[in-house]
């Protein structure tokens, strides 16, 4: 696991010679002690010293005991503690299999050893010694670069197994130079590849070897991981408007307490308006104006009080006349025709109403929020009671009617029971009754193959999705009188049912089955599932929601009238997914379970990837086959699909200055990252963009009043709202705009930030005091100081 070419050649010889000269064996092992006699004293240091000249042959027997060569010796005792002991014996190389200490402490993708050869026996013994060398930082710094894995032990760098690193610095077994440092060949490669020790160390070796990783590229966090319900801003529960009067909140019970109307002055739509309980909760919206099919009642319902569903009824917004959907006005001309009236309702009627018809207190709900107002064109409003049973459920709305669960996005083309909490026997049930292996399934540690509409969804969202079902059997039950679907009581119970994915950019939905759960937080699915969806997986978030909850709550209606607002909808469901008819990225992926040796040699090559791709088997050569659906393998195995974090460190570290903290810790022990550079970076891209940005709105911000919302360009001559007298708030604070300052001047101070950008930092900071000020001193006193 050597990475020498991450090193230069005059660190290699730097290397070289020192182990070459300071290096010696030793047979202790690290768990025996051993006493400090002034005979094993001597015997030590004549080792050590024959360890040094060219002939070292047989020292290893005198070489019993490693004492601390810094001195540190038990005068009293005359002890010297050590922690190494007897060594393990390593297995000598086989012949006919290949195999020895090479593959058993070297990878074969760092050193090719192809065949035996008549430099094999000197690099390979049946007991293999620990090699110590004298602690140097110099040197531990190299090693450490060189990811050598060693030990610090009396003042020694310990090495187990060292026989192929020190192959890899031209000595034998007995610390012997095969090749020499000095002559012509060697300082030819030498001057060649100044920067790369690559070819020195193979040169040097006698073995082919290969970089351990070819070619490096950089890289970041694009996003963490996410996995939460879709919530509008408000978190309503039911799309029915309730104006101004319905708060920040836009509560219903807030709504209800409103002022009176006058109800003699004729103000309340007839027909809108139920009094009786009084005339507090009047409400003005805008919403449709709609007819019953069967008694002819006008309303704004979508369900007459007969029971009558109702439809929209057109007129002309001048005169008043009646047209038909979409007509012009004969009378005005080019007026067309719009359902769309300016109403009174009666909220507190219709909630108590509502509560009423489902047979629940008015205690069971804490808030029921609706919207401020309709942004569809026939300004449609849903039924109260879903918002009610919604808010029973903890679950909001989304803009179509229907609650939704998002996301990211992760390809899985197979998997064991047992990493999706869904035992083998229900999976049976399912139609997995076979492994990848065509074994019967009879446990949950095979390998399946997941179906291409068949999904995986976090142990989160099951326990949401629990909560739908809930929402959508009370609906079915209290609201519509028919008998219940789900009868879910846990998320288990819904390994199964059939879903609906759908990513933001498009209106088709895609029709799948939820068959188990995972610890992480993210949405397994086949590469043709997330390629049907329009999706690459590099990074991209899309949602799922219950399959009758879309066919049953998503309306048309319900949908902005804005450009775009008919996107993020399921409008059309595929039922099937053909693999010819998905995007060509998901047609590339790997069906072969190893890949062929030409592959490895065109990546030495660099040979062209097309000409490359041909020795692969891929989905896109099963294409129209029944091979297109089963029968893909995989390369690589893995203990577990949810393996690893499950949450992100940007998720669980909760303040700004603590998650900088740890980026920077964390580039400070990367070797790789300069951490002035990516200091640099976050103040170029991030803090500066936010302090200015947030200036430039401070300067261009609006009032709100925190009551009704109402918003100003600029201070009211009144000084308070014009609309309901409350006082006026601004929308930015000096807080926003200062909170990354701190941490910018900290940055500057600390690291190699360049001169422009400490500029910058600083006119920002003096433009910021000469806004808000100086910050006040604080009156310090006697006790301050003790």
């Amino acid at each position: 696991m050597y990475i020498w070419d991450d090193i230069s050649c005059e660190r290699l010889f730097t290397l070289s010679r020192y182990v070459g000269e300071k290096a010696f064996f030793s047979t202790a092992g690290e768990t025996g002690t051993a006493t400090d006699s002034a005979a094993e004293k001597t015997a030590q240091d004549a080792a050590h010293a024959a360890a040094n000249q060219t002939n070292g042959s047989s020292n290893a027997a005198s070489q019993n005991t490693l004492l601390d060569h810094g001195g540190a010796g038990d005068a009293a005792s005359g002890t010297a503690k050590s922690d190494l002991g007897t060594k393990k014996p390593v297995a000598a190389y086989d012949a006919e299999s290949g195999k020895g200490p090479n593959t058993t402490y070297c990878p074969a993708a760092h050193v090719d050893l192809p065949a035996p050869s008549d430099l094999m026996p000197r690099f390979v013994s049946a007991d293999t010694p620990v090699l110590c060398i004298p602690n140097n930082p110099g040197i531990k710094e190299i090693m450490e670069e060189l990811l050598v894995l060693h030990k610090v032990r009396n003042g020694m760098l310990v090495v187990d197994r060292p026989l192929v690193f020190l192959a890899c610095l031209g000595l034998d077994e007995n610390l012997k130079r095969i090749h020499s440092l000095d002559d012509e060949e060697t300082q030819k490669i030498a001057g060649e590849h100044r920067s790369n020790s690559l070819e020195l160390a193979g040169h040097l070796s006698g073995f082919k070897m290969r970089s351990k990783a070819g070619t490096r590229i950089g890289g970041r966090m694009g996003r963490p991981g996410k996995s939460k319900p879709r919530e509008m801003t408000g978190k309503p529960h039911v799309l029915f408007p309730v104006g101004a009067e319905g708060g920040s909140r836009r509560s219903f019970q807030e709504a209800s307490k409103s002022k009176e109307a006058d109800t003699n002055s004729g103000d309340i739509e007839k027909g809108f308006a139920i009094v009786g309980s009084g005339t507090s909760g009047i409400v003005e919206m805008e919403v449709g104006l709609r007819e019953c099919e069967v008694c002819g009642k006008e309303t704004f319902r979508n369900i007459c009080d007969c029971g009558g569903h109702t439809m929209p009824v057109y007129h002309c917004p001048k005169c008043g006349m009646r047209l038909e959907a979409g007509a012009l006005c004969p009378r005005c001309g080019d007026v067309e025709g719009t359902c769309v009236q300016q109403l009174k309702v009666d909220i507190k009627s219709e909630y108590n109403n509502a509560l009423e018809h489902l047979g629940m207190l008015n205690s069971e709900i804490k808030i029921l929020k609706g919207v401020k107002g309709m942004s569809s064109a026939e300004k449609c409003v849903e039924v109260l009671e879903k918002g009610l049973i919604r808010a029973r459920n903890n679950l909001c709305v989304f803009k179509d009617g229907t609650v939704r669960y998002d996301m990211i996005d992760l390809p899985l083309t197979h998997f064991r029971p047992s990493e999706i909490s869904v035992p083998w026997s229900r999976l049976v049930e399912l139609g997995y009754d076979y492994d990848v292996y065509g074994k019967p399934l009879r446990s949950d540690s095979q390998v399946l193959e997941l179906k291409c509409q068949d999904i995986l969804v976090s142990e989160d969202c099951g326990n949401w999705l629990c909560n739908v079902a809930k929402f959508i059997d009370e609906m079915m039950v209290d609201l519509y009188g028919m008998s219940p679907y789900y009868n879910a009581k846990k998320k288990e119970d819904l390994v199964g049912q059939l879903l609906i994915g759908l990513a933001p950019h498009t209106s088709a939905g895609v029709l799948v089955r939820l068959i188990g759960f995972t610890q992480a937080l993210v949405g397994y699915g086949h590469p043709y599932f997330h390629a049907a969806k329009r999706r690459n997986c590099d990074g991209d978030e899309d949602c799922v929601m219950l399959l009758l909850d879309g066919l049953i709550n998503f309306s048309k209606a319900f949908l902005p009238a804005t450009r775009g607002g008919s996107m993020d909808a399921p409008l059309v469901l595929t039922k099937r997914i053909d693999p010819k008819e998905v995007d060509g990225e998901s047609h590339n992926v790997d069906a072969c379970d190893h890949y062929p040796l030409r592959v490895y040699l065109g990546g030495l090559e660099y040979a062209n990837p097309k000409d490359i791709s041909k020795e692969i088997d891929n989905v896109d050569s099963r294409l129209g086959s029944p091979a297109q659906y089963e029968g893909i393998m995989f390369t690589h195995d893995t203990t577990d699909i949810s393996a690893g974090p499950h949450v992100s460190s940007y998720n669980t570290i909760k303040s700004m200055s603590d998650k900088l903290d740890a980026q920077l810790e964390l580039g400070r022990i990367i070797r790789a990252v300069d951490e002035s550079d990516l200091a640099e970076r976050i103040l170029k891209t991030h803090f500066l963009r936010d302090i200015m940005g947030n200036l430039n709105s401070f300067s261009k911000q609006k009032l709100r009043c925190t009551k009704c919302g109402a918003k100003y360009r600029r201070m009211p001559l009144a000084g308070k709202c014009t609309v309901c007298g409350n006082s006026l708030n601004a929308t930015i604070y000096e807080g926003s705009i200062k909170k990354y300052l701190e941490p910018s001047i900290r940055m500057c101070e600390e690291y190699d930030i360049s001169e422009y950008t400490r500029q910058r930092v600083e006119v920002l900071n003096l433009f910021i005091k000469s806004t808000f000020g100086e910050p006040p001193q604080e009156q310090l006193d006697l006790s301050s100081f003790m």
